[in-house]
């Protein structure tokens, strides 16, 4: 089963690549954080808290602190006084950190069935 034939997604807003706007983007597109969580899951398949402690040093490794997946939010209308805030899919991830391990602990047989296209 490849990835696109499957509806798993968990989206962060990245940058374009065309550099004219943003995008949202699945973070199970990124081949190595799909083969790494599903590693994880049949590493720690009655383990939920292992799972989530290995979930988050691997999205910190691909998503976090890399400038091809940070954005720059501000204030709308601008704001002077309301800094710009730069923020990464690991960022955008951690906001919704509890929904997010749910989402890939109740779909993990969808996960690993994925092979990457």
């Amino acid at each position: 089963m490849k990835a696109s034939d499957v509806n798993i997604g968990y989206y962060a807003y990245v940058e374009k690549f065309t550099r004219d706007g943003f995008e949202p983007y699945n973070v199970f597109s990124h081949w190595r954080f799909l083969e790494d969580t599903q590693e994880n899951l049949k590493k720690n398949k009655d383990d939920k808290a292992a799972f989530e402690e290995r979930l988050k040093l691997d999205a910190m490794y691909y998503f976090w602190s890399k400038c091809e997946w940070e954005i720059i939010v501000s204030a709308w209308p601008p704001n002077e006084n309301v800094p710009e805030e730069k923020i990464d899919v690991y960022d955008q991830l951690k906001m919704n950190w509890n929904i997010f391990v749910d989402y890939v602990w109740n779909h993990r047989k969808e996960i690993c069935r994925i092979k990457y296209d």
